[in-house]
């Protein structure tokens, strides 16, 4: 099934990091090829965050990936930016632009995932660590320190469960608008 995926908006963000437009571009191009990945519980009906475990055992700590693949970004997917209005908290008109691209679920062979089709779903990006580059600074007017990513690569777009909050603020996978 055809989705369509916010992947991540432009500035800062919760997570205290920003992206420009320019990086987020470049980093647009490695969308294509990537995995859709998802954590899926069966007792809660739904899917849940990243699905990292720590496991501890007699050959030390290590930590278990729980996500499997449950679709893909095409090869030749759609990547385009988008505006949206939203509210925050306050009541206050919010216009975020985000980095948008189509995926496709594969909904014949995993049930679990055609929720993602009908309902909707929160989205979380994936970066691979190695990749990234940037720096801290300082944004004055907010007294925070936010990471400035000025390179990375995808490596994964996941989905979240319905109870999930997604750091950007309305990053969702669904069906194609």
């Amino acid at each position: 099934s055809s989705c369509e995926i916010k992947v991540l908006y432009i500035g800062q963000n919760r997570n205290r990091t920003s992206i420009s437009k320019e990086v987020a571009t470049e980093m647009s191009k490695t969308l294509r090829g990537a995995p859709i990945v998802g954590y899926y519980k069966e007792q809660k009906q739904d899917f849940a965050d990243h699905g990292d475990r720590v496991v501890f055992d007699d050959e030390g700590v290590k930590f278990e990936c729980m996500t499997k693949p449950y679709g893909f970004v095409a090869p030749d997917a759609k990547v385009w930016f988008q505006k949206f209005q939203s509210e925050d908290a306050f009541g206050n008109a919010i216009e975020r632009e985000y980095l948008m691209t189509t995926g496709y679920l594969w909904t014949g062979q995993f049930e679990e995932c055609k929720s993602v089709i009908e309902e909707g779903r929160p989205h979380s990006m994936e970066i691979d660590e190695e990749s990234m580059k940037g720096n801290w600074s300082m944004d004055y007017e907010k007294n925070m320190e936010f990471f400035i990513i000025n390179d990375a690569t995808f490596s994964k777009l996941c989905i979240l469960g319905e109870d999930v909050e997604p750091c950007f603020e309305e990053s969702t996978i669904t069906a194609p608008e």
